[in-house]
């Protein structure tokens, strides 16, 4: 049986550390410790993709920090629970160049390419849009408004250039704004503060952006911090790539993004139901027709139908984290591996760790 799909979508300027956050990613993924406390692991399906991203992760811990991608890169993991043979979900992860949003493309070669990959756009569940940290700190407000306007006026021009050629380009209708190199910022600054800052300073840019998306009820509402993408401060410094405030909230961070633009898209089928019924209302409802969920799921969700299956409302709405823990021994010691990858999972989102790093204000 093919593993279930997650596509997941990564946009940024060049230099915000969108190359860095994914050989961070895939190397706190792959470690023992890490398989052991969350029962499951990541494996690249490319083994030379693989080898790549820890020859970075490899040579940020010696201060080496690559060069940013200048094209646009498609790289597959399986997700394997603890135990099982086989993969339960495939994570295709999508990384646009940051010269895409900035320079016409240089040939007919790339411009192919350029369009090769933004028809893969539909496809995905969860966009990214990262924010460069060492900016945000040196600019402040005006960084974050230059980010939002000129993304969004990219995006629009985008729609329309592809529209008139015959391509038909859409966009995430979930998405999570990330602030790399958080290091750069006070140890008490966390996802709210971040949150915070961008809907006060910045709310008018973020309108428009959600407009141009057509996601105004999915974007500016998932916040993270993600520390192990920061560059030195001086050719002096060493950063140590190991922190990695957010690196293990992203998964658990994308699938509850996941599950929530699902729900909305399933309410929305079910023209009965008030415009103004909660996702959790939404959730408990699917989780009481679980076995009837995929006939009016899109086919790109159809995974959350088999996450329904192993996670009840309370597990994200009101567990405690030792409780959910707790729920994660037994599981594991009664073979249910996939609750126990879940529910550890959504502790992650819950720790002091991940409410540091992670704030949804909906």
């Amino acid at each position: 049986m093919p593993p279930l799909d997650l596509h997941v979508a990564v946009f940024g300027a060049s230099g915000a550390g969108k190359t860095v956050l994914l050989a961070a990613f895939y190397r706190a993924q792959t470690q023992p410790s890490f398989q052991e406390e969350y029962a499951y692991k990541i494996q690249a399906v490319n083994k030379a993709q693989g080898n790549q991203l820890l020859g970075r992760f490899y040579r940020l811990e010696e201060g080496k920090f690559p060069e940013g991608s200048t094209r646009f890169d498609e790289i597959e993991f399986d997700f394997f629970p603890r135990d099982l043979p086989e993969a339960a979900v495939r994570v295709h992860w999508y990384d646009y160049p940051g010269r895409w949003w900035e320079d016409e493309p240089v040939d007919a070669e790339e411009r192919e390419a350029m369009r090769q990959g933004l028809l893969k756009l539909g496809m995905s569940q969860v966009g990214i849009l990262l924010a460069d940290g060492a900016k945000y700190r040196s600019e402040g407000t005006g960084y974050i408004r230059w980010l939002f306007e000129h993304f969004a006026d990219e995006c629009d021009r985008l729609r329309r250039t592809s529209a008139a050629t015959g391509d038909e380009v859409s966009f995430p209708r979930e998405w999570i704004l990330a602030l790399s190199k958080a290091d750069l910022f006070p140890p008490d600054y966390g996802a709210r503060d971040f949150e915070r800052e961008v809907c006060r300073d910045a709310d008018d840019q973020l309108a428009k952006l959600c407009s141009v998306l057509r996601a105004e009820h999915a974007f500016g509402h998932r916040f993270m911090l993600l520390s192990s993408v920061a560059a030195p401060a001086d050719a002096h410094a060493q950063v140590d790539p190991r922190t990695s405030l957010g690196v293990r909230t992203l998964a658990p961070a994308v699938l509850v993004s996941t599950v929530e633009g699902a729900v909305r898209e399933a309410q929305a089928t079910r023209k009965e139901k008030s415009a103004k019924e909660t996702f959790f209302q939404g959730l408990r409802d699917l989780v009481q027709f679980v076995d009837s969920v995929d006939d009016f799921l899109p086919k790109r969700y159809q995974i959350v139908s088999k996450i329904l299956r192993f996670v009840s409302i309370k597990d994200f709405a009101s567990t405690r984290v030792d409780r959910l823990k707790k729920v994660r021994e037994d599981a594991l010691r009664r073979g249910d591996t996939f609750k126990a990858v879940l529910t550890g999972m959504v502790a992650a989102l819950r720790d002091e760790e991940g409410l540091r790093a992670y704030h949804q204000n909906q």
